[in-house]
């Protein structure tokens, strides 16, 4: 006899942001790189991880092709920033670069998911990202979003203050 145990992405926006900030992101994390740059980026990235997750469930209206990412994909671009930002000012080409075509868009084959996943790190990536009151909803909408929701990033100290913005 045994047991098969696995683990599935969490249903949900909230659910995937907050798996992140609880099972990848810690306070050791939060605290490696003492920038506020390098606490919006790590929002930003795991932002981006939840909704490609997310996105999945839609079958082929989410993505034409169904792509298996997971932890390490964003594990990968969260220990590529830290190392970039490091070395200096942040070159955001390199950056968007090595997310969109390194690390998630490897496993993507199919032109019409490339081009929808790269227009969301050319949109939620780039300097503007770093702006206060930077929001990742955009500025016209197809369809009116529920209760007017903004997506945006919190300003937070510590992994315990992220976690409870993301359950707001």
């Amino acid at each position: 006899m045994c047991t098969k145990i696995t683990t599935e992405p969490p249903n949900g926006l909230k659910a995937g942001l907050l798996r992140s900030y609880t099972v990848i992101v810690d306070q050791d994390k939060l605290e490696r790189v003492e920038t506020v740059q390098w606490r919006t980026l790590l929002f930003g990235i795991c932002f981006l991880h939840s909704i490609v997750q997310e996105r999945r469930k839609f079958g082929p209206l989410g993505w034409c092709v169904p792509y298996e990412y997971n932890d390490g994909d964003l594990s990968a671009c969260l220990t590529f920033l830290e190392k970039h930002l490091y070395n200096g000012s942040l070159s955001w080409p390199t950056l968007q670069y090595m997310v969109w075509e390194a690390q998630y868009g490897g496993k993507i084959t199919d032109n019409m998911d490339r081009r929808l996943f790269g227009t969301y790190v050319e949109q939620w990536l780039t300097p503007q990202t770093l702006n206060p009151g930077f929001s990742f909803k955009p500025q016209s909408t197809i369809n009116k979003i529920p209760n007017d929701f903004e997506y945006g990033i919190p300003s937070c100290a510590d992994d315990t203050e992220y976690q409870n913005a993301i359950r707001r």
